[in-house]
């Protein structure tokens, strides 16, 4: 049970870099928004969800 927690704890931090990245990049270069925003919304989603799922487990 315990490496199943680990593995979403991995999921949501590679999530959240690559959402620091995304936002890196769109200060970098604003061009190229619209495929940026996409990544930070669906990165955050995910990193939250991640969040959650522990959350729930760790309830149990």
């Amino acid at each position: 049970m315990k490496n199943r927690v680990t593995l979403h704890y991995v999921i949501a931090a590679a999530a959240f870099a690559v959402v620091a990245c995304a936002l890196y990049l769109l200060y970098i270069n604003p061009d190229q928004i619209k495929s940026l925003i996409i990544t930070i919304i669906g990165c955050s989603l995910v990193g939250v969800g991640q969040i959650l799922i522990i959350r729930q487990k760790k309830k149990q």
